[in-house]
């Protein structure tokens, strides 16, 4: 297996990624997959680490702006700011600029919780852009839906008074899967009226103007999801089989037993066996 890390520049600042070439596909890795991650994360959680493990393509897994080792700052709503920095990640690898490694083109985007929401809204907004193989993980549909008792009485009191509130800190050391990963700063991450009222109005229902001509879906929920309803995915299939009359477009899978953040070993097991059996399913028609 081949790695190796970088820096992409983009509108928004610096985003690191990093580049997995499988040993099953380091005599012809042009086809890469790009890994998002979700809600305050980085790329080297033990799920990102896991896709880049076992998808049968190269692989680019990057933080968002604000999160890991990429600069900038994120905030709570920007769903369509993540959008943004897809589009950059995906332009950067198709431009020829991983040739070196053999990589040229993106096939396929894997995101989780809010990045597989972004990953959707890029795909929607940039459809020229869209590759055919789009996976989602724990993907949340309604937004103004929000996690019951998320916010403590404290916060609340903080945004009537202050207009905004500090919910935690992030980042710190994080272990990799095998070994230790760089240093991630420790920010402050801070909740504001707007950005509130911005996630409120994204509007997932979009998801049925997906390019369906061009790309496939499979949308993944864990059944013991404690974060996402798990009434989430089957919106996402509904909403996405009204934008295309192929039932080969959209595929929707629950896991039983699988929680939100996909960490243990059980879980990862059983993901890799879904994602595969789709993709071995679906490659035939995707015609890569």
């Amino acid at each position: 297996m081949s790695e190796s890390e970088f820096y992409i520049s983009t509108s928004s600042g610096q985003l690191h990624a990093r580049l997995v070439i499988p040993r099953s596909v380091l005599e012809k890795p042009e086809s890469v997959f790009v890994i998002c991650h979700g809600l305050l994360d980085t790329k080297y959680a033990p799920l990102f680490c896991a896709l880049q493990r076992f998808l049968p393509f190269a692989s680019v897994a990057f933080d968002f702006r604000g999160n890991g080792l990429s600069t900038g700052q994120t905030s709570y709503g920007n769903y369509y700011e993540e959008a943004e920095d897809i589009k950059g990640v995906i332009e950067y690898i198709n431009s020829g600029a991983l040739s070196t490694h053999g990589v040229s083109r993106v096939v396929g985007i894997v995101g989780h919780s809010k990045g597989a929401s972004s990953v959707l809204l890029f795909a929607c907004k940039y459809p020229h852009l869209c590759p055919s193989l789009l996976v989602t993980i724990s993907a949340r549909y309604l937004m103004s839906r929000e996690l019951p008792n998320r916010w403590k009485p404290h916060h609340l009191q903080a945004l009537e008074t202050h207009g905004r509130f500090l919910w935690r800190k992030y980042g710190g050391h994080t272990l990799l899967t095998a070994g230790v990963a760089p240093e991630v700063p420790v920010r402050e991450y801070w909740i504001a009226a707007e950005h509130l009222q911005l996630r409120d109005s994204t509007d997932m229902s979009v998801v049925q103007t997906l390019p369906f001509g061009r790309c496939f879906v499979l949308n993944v929920m864990g059944g013991s999801d404690t974060v996402v309803p798990a009434a989430d995915v089957w919106d996402y299939d509904r909403v996405m089989r009204l934008g295309t009359r192929d039932d080969s477009r959209v595929a929707t899978r629950v896991v039983p037993e699988a929680t939100h953040f996909w960490n243990s070993e059980q879980e990862l097991d059983a993901l890799e066996d879904v994602v595969l059996t789709w993709l071995k399913s679906i490659l035939p028609l995707a015609k890569l």
